[in-house]
């Protein structure tokens, strides 16, 4: 351990959500992890609604990004550059962690020592009677089994690293909009860090309204060209793309989907759901357009 004492740095970095902040520091609170042991940094990114007043409210380290880059990587780098921990946690504001998060992966890491990176369990807070736009966030976005299992790599959402990985391969690039977990947790295993999953160390997420997904669809589908021409998998992936844009959703697909997540309540909205995916597919196209013109 560190002469710091400190086991456990979580970063948090926060724009224009000071409810969902609120909800993210007092899940945080209550876990029953020694708080001797862990801190937590907020890291404001330019929020208007003063995320400062919250942060104060339960005692955790405030700071601001003030690179005006507006990107949410570079926000965690600034927690980063502070950070006393030996293993880093980034956690977003739209997850709530139950109360043995921390102790669940912190026992993942002591049972399986060859890990570095280890990505926790996220579970959708999703009720009968949400919106058509939250049944399909919660069924379709931050699948973080199946990035590990599949591609290697993880989102930032609820990932736990050792601080050594940062110390090798460096920081998350600066200025990025999207797709720079999954950029940065490739390059880590690539460079022979291993990377795993402990469903146990889990947290809860509030799916998105309608405008917020339109926006992540948007932003994330911008950053992909550069993931996929660093992947080595930009034809294939491009052309799957075009494809699918022409093509309405499977409703076997969505139903499967359905079942897993075990809210069947969400089989009555099987038609909102294929329209709404054939509307984020044209928004996905037209980000991915764009994206094919940015660095």
């Amino acid at each position: 351990m560190r002469s710091s004492g400190v086991l456990v740095s979580v970063i948090i970095p926060v724009y224009n959500n000071q409810k969902g902040l609120r909800r993210t520091l007092q899940a945080i609170s209550n876990q029953e992890f020694d708080k001797e042991q862990f801190e937590v940094i907020v890291v404001d990114n330019g929020s208007t609604d003063s995320p400062g007043l919250v942060a104060k409210e339960f005692g955790v380290i405030f700071l601001e990004e003030n690179s005006f880059l507006n990107s949410p990587y570079s926000a965690r780098n600034r927690g980063l550059e502070i950070a006393k921990g030996e293993i880093i946690c980034l956690l977003d504001t739209t997850c709530a962690p139950v109360r043995d998060w921390l102790t669940k992966a912190i026992g993942c890491f002591q049972t399986n020592k060859h890990l570095s990176l280890v990505g926790g369990g996220v579970k959708f807070d999703i009720k009968e009677g949400e919106s058509v736009a939250k049944y399909y966030d919660s069924l379709f976005n931050i699948r973080m089994k199946a990035a590990i299992l599949e591609r290697n790599a993880a989102k930032t959402t609820n990932l736990f690293i050792k601080k050594e990985v940062f110390e090798s391969i460096g920081f998350f690039p600066e200025g990025l909009r999207s797709g720079g977990d999954l950029r940065w947790t490739m390059k880590a295993t690539k460079s022979g860090f291993k990377l795993g999953f402990c469903e146990e160390a889990m947290a809860l997420m509030t799916p998105r309204g309608f405008g917020a997904l339109v926006k992540k669809q948007f932003r994330v589908a911008k950053g992909q060209p550069r993931v996929w021409r660093e992947e080595g998998t930009f034809l294939p992936n491009f052309i799957k793309r075009f494809l699918l844009f022409w093509i309405p959703p499977n409703p076997i697909a969505i139903r499967n989907e359905i079942n897993a997540s075990q809210n069947y309540f969400m089989h009555k909205s099987i038609i909102k759901l294929i329209v709404l995916g054939s509307l984020l597919r044209a928004v996905n196209a037209a980000g991915i357009l764009i994206g094919l013109f940015k660095k």
